[in-house]
């Protein structure tokens, strides 16, 4: 034999004797379908500690689709867990949680009222039912919704709904979106209020005008 010659020339690799031949399983690539949502949403938080507004609220995230949602939901505090003088914003992608937002600006809110949220467990399947409501349309006038926010404060909480359109033109709309939110939060015994966004802004003391209630 000539030194350095392989001494199997094939070019097969060396094969064991009566090998049994090994079942391998189909390489199957795992495919994540997520569920869209009707629109983007994005989260805002919003916590005192500056006199300036826009220096307390922060834009954490957003998402557009079931599975995002929940990711982010189930990695963030519960409105019984925060802080008083903590809001949560959750409004359609390019709209920003204030008034003077040119989306805002004409709108206004349904407003309710409820006990301190410190480890109440209530305030927070309230606000769960109420952002699954508004991400998932299920208004007949979901057009017209912007965002929701709670509001936490030693002397209560505010649950909000914003909505586009504060005319009293729009009054069957306004009365229809209030009714809902009612219904989804099984609160028929609670009165709700609606205000406008102006007339907030321009209130005279602690008491703004209630364009409509139920």
């Amino acid at each position: 034999m000539v030194e350095g010659e392989p001494v199997n020339k094939s070019d097969e690799l060396p094969k064991v004797e009566n090998e049994q031949p090994i079942e391998t399983e189909p390489a199957i690539a795992e495919l994540v379908v997520k569920h869209p949502l009707e629109n983007k949403w994005t989260l805002w938080f919003y916590e005192q500690k500056s006199k300036v507004w826009e220096e307390n609220i922060h834009e954490v995230a957003s998402f557009d689709t079931v599975e995002d949602f929940w990711c982010l939901f189930n990695h963030i505090k519960r409105p019984s867990q925060l802080s008083y003088q903590c809001d949560y914003n959750y409004f359609k992608n390019g709209i920003k949680p204030m008034w003077e937002d040119g989306k805002n600006s004409a709108g206004g809110r349904w407003l309710l009222q409820l006990p301190p949220a410190k480890n109440n467990q209530h305030i927070d399947e309230c606000w769960k039912n109420i952002i699954l409501s508004i991400i998932g349309e299920i208004y007949d006038q979901s057009s017209e919704i912007n965002g929701a926010i709670v509001n936490l404060r030693s002397k209560g909480t505010k649950i909000a709904v914003w909505t586009n359109n504060a005319s009293k033109e729009n009054g069957s709309n306004i009365m229809a979106i209030g009714r809902k939110i009612k219904e989804v939060l099984g609160v028929q015994n609670e009165k709700m209020v609606y205000e406008s966004h102006v007339d907030t802004a321009n209130k005279q003391g602690s008491f703004t005008k209630h364009a409509f209630m139920i």
